[in-house]
């Protein structure tokens, strides 16, 4: 961690006086949101093509060729990016986190930020674009299945796909920088934690609407849950105060102090104490 003596720059200056890098991992930020991009607006365009022509009826062979064969496709890529990138994170994880030097924490910071952002790009795809579409779906057709064409790419797909980004960027965190890796942070787990939860409402939400209230009314009591842990989302900017005072640390060289009549250093700071020291 920094010291007094040790400081890093938010980025590297040339003589000429360009800027020639920033902190943020640009690259990892602008790839996965352009992955998602396109991969998300290739699923939209196949339902525009094929969800009112083969989508409407699931006792149909169309369906199954159409719909539950790109059900089976999906689930299969969302087990496989899981698995490829939990795995990386983990078995490439460094063992140097109690003598990092700030300049490679800032680094790893970075990667961890960018990281986050795909994170909330990807929760923004599901919680807003392909939901408000579900309702718009649900007051204009009478589903038959919970497998609707909007619910494949909604439930069975958007939300799995943000559910292992965030755990590639929680697990990143306490991999790779001292400070997440000492001890959990409360901010970030509500952050990851609570959009996961939408998918297991989602099984009773499903329940619900087959055997109890079949109309769709936006203010259903069984829709409650979407929009309470949906607010989970708000630990984000927890999250952004713990980065906030992260990087003051690494950037000054020394922790955040507090006016008169306050500590000399931040007692959350205590933790770096129980880092785990490496031989």
């Amino acid at each position: 961690m920094a010291i007094e003596s040790a400081r890093t720059e938010l980025s590297e200056v040339k003589k000429s006086g360009k800027l020639s890098s920033i902190w943020i991992n640009q690259k990892i930020m602008m790839v996965g949101v352009g992955a998602l991009t396109v991969f998300y607006v290739s699923l939209r365009l196949y339902q525009q093509k094929y969800a009112w022509s083969m989508g409407l009826d699931s006792t149909s062979p169309e369906f199954k060729t159409y719909w539950m064969n790109l059900q089976y496709a999906l689930w299969a890529f969302e087990m496989l990016l899981a698995a490829g990138l939990w795995s990386y994170v983990w078995f490439t994880r460094p063992n140097d986190l109690d003598r990092l030097e700030p300049k490679e924490e800032m680094r790893r910071l970075g990667v961890e930020v960018a990281i986050i952002a795909v994170y909330v790009f990807a929760v923004f795809w599901a919680a807003s674009f392909f939901a408000e579409q579900d309702a718009v779906w649900h007051q204009t057709v009478v589903r038959d299945t919970s497998f609707t064409p909007n619910h494949i790419v909604l439930f069975y797909t958007t939300f799995q796909v943000y559910i292992v980004l965030g755990v590639t960027a929680y697990l990143y965190a306490r991999t790779r920088l001292p400070r997440f890796a000492a001890r959990h942070s409360v901010p970030f787990i509500i952050a990851v934690a609570g959009p996961f939860m939408l998918l297991p409402v989602v099984g009773y939400n499903e329940w619900m609407h087959s055997y109890v209230i079949l109309e769709e009314r936006f203010t259903a009591p069984v829709h409650y849950w979407f929009v309470i842990f949906a607010w989970t989302g708000f630990g984000l900017g927890g999250l952004l105060l713990q980065i906030c005072d992260y990087i003051y640390e690494l950037t000054t060289g020394k922790a955040q102090t507090y006016d008169k009549g306050g500590p000399v250093s931040d007692p959350a700071l205590d933790f770096e104490n129980d880092v785990p020291k490496v031989a």
